[in-house]
């Protein structure tokens, strides 16, 4: 329901996800909220979009279509960008589509909304709807301040919510925030949010960026022997598939072989 009234800019009666329904067409959505509003129903397609996204106003016309054939409901769409890199030039809340560029009237005009988080204020996010709150450390006035922009939200879910809730919506804050900043920065305010001490979502988030950072490390051994082996200078294949392995174990297994192999095709070879 924060969703709704948020992203659709008004007071509703209640919201639900659904399944969208459309499995018929593999790139429509999963899920969309069924609103209800004084002047009647309406599905929200809300899609977060972290990448450029260019190409989304022609995405959420092919869902809105089929979401009304499917439903028999309006649809209102909303283009949540998550961060700086996501926009383009082309989102401007209208799609217009002609046969050729000089016809003076569109065949199609498509409308949606284009919700830029990193302009977005601080204070309706994090004093809003609990569901809100993941969204507060990206923006550009949460940033400025970014260790008290997550302990708050984390004291908030603290407060307000079952434990298991809060780890979950903690572990979608750190995800988030992820986008927009380097895991050094990331690691440095989690640990000054001192709610996080004894959080086992902080403990888990930790071992993973440990264990993230063994891989790495492993992988650029991994490259670097073998060129001082006289391999080669390795090809992005190569690259590729050694950054594909992840289990540390087979890592060091290879590390170990480059010894007794003479080239990059030897060592990969099962």
């Amino acid at each position: 329901m924060a969703w709704a009234e948020r992203f659709l800019g008004g007071p509703v009666t209640g919201a639900a996800c659904i399944d969208a329904d459309v499995s018929t067409v593999s790139a429509a959505a999963d899920k969309v909220l069924r609103v209800g509003r004084p002047g009647g129903g309406l599905l929200l397609d809300p899609e977060a979009i972290s990448g450029h996204a260019g190409a989304a106003p022609a995405q959420a016309h092919l869902y809105s279509t089929l979401l009304t054939a499917r439903h028999g409901l309006p649809v209102r769409s909303v283009l949540i960008l998550l961060r700086p890199e996501a926009n383009a030039a082309n989102l401007t809340g209208t799609m217009e589509l002609r046969e050729h560029a000089d016809d003076p009237e569109p065949y199609l005009v498509f409308r949606y909304r284009v919700v830029r988080l990193w302009q977005q204020p601080l204070a309706p996010l994090l004093e809003g709807a609990l569901g809100l709150l993941p969204f507060a450390p990206l923006t550009d006035e949460g940033a400025v301040d970014l260790t008290g922009t997550v302990g708050r939200v984390v004291r908030r879910l603290r407060a307000e919510t079952s434990p298991e809730l809060a780890a979950k919506m903690e572990m979608a804050t750190f995800v988030l925030v992820g986008l927009r900043h380097e895991a050094d920065v990331i690691q440095k305010v989690f640990e000054g949010v001192q709610e996080m001490e004894e959080s086992t979502t902080y403990q888990l988030i930790l071992r993973k960026g440990e264990a993230r950072g063994e891989v790495r490390t492993l992988h650029q051994t991994l490259l670097r022997l073998g060129r001082h082996r006289k391999f080669g200078e390795p090809g992005a294949d190569t690259v590729g598939a050694i950054e594909a392995i992840t289990d540390p174990d087979r890592l060091s297994a290879l590390t170990e072989r480059i010894l007794d192999v003479d080239t990059w095709d030897a060592l990969l070879a099962e």
